[in-house]
Parts: C-alpha cells; structure tokens; sequence
C-alpha cells in the first residue's frame, strides 16, 4: 500500500501531464497525471483562477480551502480526505492538486434507491421524487468510515457534502482490499465562520462521540501552534478561530447534533 508520503511527494514534484477538463464540475476543475519515482497517478487540478465568485465565500479561496480540508483531516488521523496539495506551475497558476480516487466496485456509502429497495444496513435520510414520477428514499451506511467523514464534516462546517462527493475506492490505480477506504471530495465550501452544514449524512445524529472522536475534538479546541501553523496560509485568522470554537461547542454538546430546523440543511442538488 502507498503511503500517503510518496503521494504527497508525487503530488507535489511529479511531472504532469494535463488530460482534459472534468465535465460537470461547477469551477475549472482538470485531470492530471502525474509522473514521479517510476510511478503514475491521476490527480485533480483546481487552478483559483477558474473559481466562479460566491456571495457568500471570500472570493479565490475554495482551493486553499481544498487543501486546508487534506491538512485537518491527516493532522487528526482522520483519512477522510485524499491527499491535497497547494502547486503554482501547472497551466492555469495556483491551485490545489488532489489525488484523485479511483471508484471500486465496492457496494456504495451513499444510495438512491425506491423504498423497498433501501440497503439493509442504511438508514433513511430523505424521500425525493423524480422528474419522471418515481419515488426514491437516499440512504447511507453507518460505517466507521462514512461517520469518519460525517465527524470531519462537523468541523469542518462543510456546507456542500452531496451523496456524489462521497466515493468508495482507492487513491491509486489498485482493486487492492488494502488500498481501498471511503474518501470525501469536493472540500472547498468549507471552514465558513458561519454555520452552514448541508450534508446528506445526517444518519450519525444524537449518537455520542467515541474516545478518538472527543481527542480530536480536544485537539481542534486546543488548536496548538502545530495545528494552527498548518492552517494559517489556508485559511484566515477568523476562520481558525471559529474551527477552535467548534472543537469546544461539539465536546460539550458530546453527540453528533440534530438537524437544526431553522436552515437548509440538505445541499441542493443532493446527488
């Protein structure tokens, strides 16, 4: 299994080649691969230059924020998000570069299915309808590793986790058992001095917080200089500061919270 070390290497020395525009994304978002040690990876390139203003997000930071997501989820052992880098000389200037995962065969985290259809170990998030008049009920997996993500989230005041953003597989070209985890992308609309959660897994509600969970939060509240240094060419003082705010609201609230009624709190679209 490749750590995450020479993928971070890679991500950051290797030798790229860029292969085209990813269709569909909202921002200028491209794939690469890169060569570097006598290995090649795919990565994903989000150059600032292509990022579409928002009314409500610091405008040329959803890169920095791509990256501050990678830092916060490893400093905390987390393994949520693939490994992310900052990089000014690829073709359209600074962007993050993230491993890119590869999809397996592996049943999904997150599914969209009619009601009698729902995975027995699911549970029910929402009911939607389709343009063409099916019923279809979302659901997710209770997984340790999609709560991992959902508990990152938390922190990370994440106000766009769709079912899409959500992917089983492997940061490299592998079927490996090994190489394969639950991995959460599209980071950017994140660390938010507000709070803006919308994620579509809201499943992990009212369940207490385990011993890892509340060390992380006491680290995040801590917020040491260590923690703090990786950060700050991310994200702006005020938004370190209300992350260490959150670390203390959750350890004192000691559960995943409810759905607040007073907010949207599904991302649109969902999927």
């Amino acid at each position: 299994m490749m750590d995450h070390g020479i993928l971070l290497d890679a991500l950051a020395a290797g030798e790229w080649t860029e292969m085209g525009s990813i269709p569909r994304a909202s921002n200028d978002t491209r794939l690469l691969v890169l060569e570097h040690e006598g290995r090649a990876i795919k990565a994903v390139y989000k150059p600032i230059s292509g990022e579409r203003p928002l009314h409500d997000f610091p405008a040329q930071t959803l890169a920095l924020r791509e990256v501050a997501a990678y830092r916060l989820s490893a400093a905390l052992d987390l393994g949520v998000v693939p490994p992310t880098v900052l990089r000014d000389d690829l073709t359209a200037g600074r962007g993050s570069l993230q491993a890119y995962v590869e999809a397996s065969d592996d049943d999904e985290a997150v599914t969209l299915s009619t009601v009698n259809a729902i995975p027995v170990d699911h549970t029910p998030i929402f009911a939607l309808r389709t343009e063409d008049g099916r019923d279809l009920v979302l659901s997710h997996s209770l997984d340790e590793s999609l709560r991992s993500i959902a508990f990152f989230d938390l922190l990370a005041n994440n106000a766009d986790r769709k079912a899409g953003h959500v992917i089983t597989g492997s940061c490299l070209p592998t079927t490996a058992a090994a190489d394969i985890g639950v991995f959460g992308i599209d980071n950017g609309l994140t660390f938010h001095n507000e709070e803006k959660l919308r994620t579509v897994l809201w499943g992990f509600s009212r369940t207490s917080f385990c011993a890892e969970e509340i060390d992380a939060l006491q680290e995040v509240a801590a917020m040491d200089e260590r923690l703090r240094t990786q950060l700050s060419d991310c994200l702006s003082a005020d938004e370190i500061e209300a992350l260490k705010d959150r670390g203390d609201r959750l350890l004192a609230a000691e559960f995943f919270p409810d759905a607040p009624d007073d907010r949207t709190v599904i991302p649109w679209p969902p999927i």
